[in-house]
Formats: C-alpha cells, sequence, structure tokens
C-alpha cells in the first residue's frame, strides 16, 4: 500500500461517523476493563484521537503518536504503544497496515479500527499472521534493542517493571522459551542479593540477568582493582535509587538507561574513593577543574 493522505484511506473507515466510531470504541473497552494498564490506555486514547478526520482510520507514525502522549501524565514509551497495539490487534479492535514510498522503503502505517457487533458477547479474534507495524526498516532494526526491551505494567502491582522482548521460536514449539524462565534460573554468576533485590520488580531470568550484565559494563569503564561481586551494594543501591525516581515520574529515559547512567556514576565516585586510599592522584581529577 503506498503512503498518501489520510483521506486516500477514507474506503478503509467502518464507521458512519465520528460518533459510530466512538460508540463501538466504547463498547469495547466496557466488555474489555482489563485490557490495558494505565499507560497502554493512555496510547489507545491518543491513537483514537488521531482517528477521527477519518473515523476510525489514522496515519500517523508511531514517533508521533507516542510524542502526542507526552503532555498526558508524564508520556510513554515506544515499548508501551507497541504492546498496546499487540493487545488491541489481539482482541480485534484494531488491524494495521504497512505503506511505502514511492522511492522505496517503508513510510506511515495506518491504524484501522474494526467495527463489531456491539449485541455480541464473545470475543473478536484476529488473524494470527498479523504483522506488528513498524514506522520504517530501521524502526523494526531497533525494536530489538535496549530502550524497547523494558515496559511499565501497572496492572497488577504499584510498580512491576518488566522487559519487553521480541524472542524468537525455538526450532521445537514445544521446547521451553527464556521468557518462561523465572528468577530461578538466573546464573549462578549473579549474586542471589542482587536477585532477590530485583525479582520483585523483574521476576524473569532474562531481565534480572540483563540487570547485571549492564552492571558489569559499567563496572569494566573504571578498571577496578576489586572484584564486582565484592561491591554488590553499590550495584543494589542504583537498582534502588532508580525504582525511587520511577516512581516519582523523575525518569525522562528509559528504565535501564537511568539505572545504567546512575550506577556508572556511583562507580565513578568510588573509583575516586580508591584512588584516594592508595595515594594515586588520577590523570583526571575533576576537583581540580
Amino acid at each position: 500500500m503506498r503512503a498518501g493522505n489520510i483521506y486516500q484511506f477514507k474506503h478503509m473507515s467502518q464507521f458512519h461517523n465520528v460518533a459510530n466510531f466512538n460508540k463501538h470504541k466504547e463498547v469495547f473497552l466496557q466488555r474489555n476493563p482489563d485490557l490495558f494498564t494505565h499507560s497502554e490506555f493512555i496510547a489507545f486514547e491518543v491513537l483514537s484521537q488521531y482517528s477521527v478526520v477519518v473515523p476510525g482510520v489514522a496515519n500517523a507514525k508511531i514517533g508521533t503518536l507516542v510524542s502526542a502522549c507526552s503532555p498526558k501524565q508524564g508520556g510513554i514509551s515506544r515499548a508501551t504503544f507497541v504492546r498496546m497495539l499487540r493487545k488491541a490487534k489481539k482482541a480485534g479492535i484494531i488491524q494495521t497496515y504497512k505503506t511505502y514510498r514511492s522511492s522505496g522503503g517503508f513510510s506511515h502505517n495506518i491504524f484501522v479500527f474494526q467495527s463489531f457487533d456491539a449485541t455480541c458477547d464473545t470475543q473478536m479474534t484476529q488473524c494470527e499472521n498479523q504483522e506488528i507495524a513498524y514506522d520504517s526498516k530501521e524502526s523494526a532494526v531497533q525494536s530489538t534493542e535496549e530502550t524497547e526491551k523494558l515496559f511499565i505494567n501497572l496492572k497488577n502491582k504499584d510498580l512491576n517493571i518488566r522487559q519487553e522482548k521480541e524472542v524468537q521460536p525455538l526450532h521445537d514449539d514445544n521446547q521451553l522459551l527464556s521468557k518462561d524462565l523465572d528468577y530461578t534460573f538466573v546464573p549462578n554468576t549473579v549474586p542471589n542479593i542482587f536477585i532477590h533485590t530485583v525479582k520483585p520488580f523483574f521476576d524473569r531470568a532474562d531481565e534480572i540477568y540483563t540487570f547485571w550484565q549492564k552492571a558489569l559494563l559499567a563496572y569494566k569503564k573504571f578498571n577496578f582493582d576489586t572484584p564486582l561481586e565484592h561491591m554488590t551494594t553499590i550495584v543494589i543501591e542504583a537498582f534502588k535509587t532508580t525504582v525511587f525516581h520511577y516512581k516519582h515520574r523523575n525518569i525522562k529515559t528509559t528504565f535501564v538507561q537511568y539505572y545504567y547512567g546512575t550506577l556508572s556514576a556511583m562507580l565513578s565516585a568510588e573509583k575516586r574513593r580508591e584512588y584516594a586510599q592508595h595515594g594515586v592522584k588520577p590523570r583526571y581529577n575533576w576537583l581540580d577543574v
């Protein structure tokens, strides 16, 4: 499908007018009150607002829609928006279509809300081969990066942050996927005290392991004499600090980026203390600047 003006896709609308579109949407939400988390509901409402020029049809980029969520209670992440789309498509209320530029490559997406029989109590289903919408080829690659792996789930806990990860299926569909492994499967290279600190918020093995790997990356920048395992209290303090600032909505980036930056700052201070204990002046001392 070629990219174009929103009116080019008018034939895809399934609603007579905006009022008819809103009615179907509200009935859907009433029938699925627990489908979306608070952040996902914000994403769903913003997408709905972008679907009134042609009732039930929007042609905005995901990045544009995420930015439009910013004024609403602190905004949302791109991962949250993608997760909302996945749930909405599975429930049958939204279908997405990719468009292409005349010069080649992906352009904006088309989001089409689906009409349904409001008197029917059975839940709608969606084609299993429906693709996940992306802004472009570059976006498809970026979706596997760190910023897209963590997402917020406030449905069952006051704070429960999980990592969103596209897991490629194994050769045997019956084999256990990594996302099914809980915290008891974390490799023994990760200290138990760190595992038990993180698991109330991230209880999957790959999630906890990712945080420890980030700690290793930060640790290796400073060439410590002390092993990281003997500095676990600093790593835990960085994680707890990140949780505190997340709960107070002070994090402007992603949770994992804030955690990594906080830990790097703490390790930098620890390195300066190590220099002081050995009476060695570092080649660069910010106190002398």
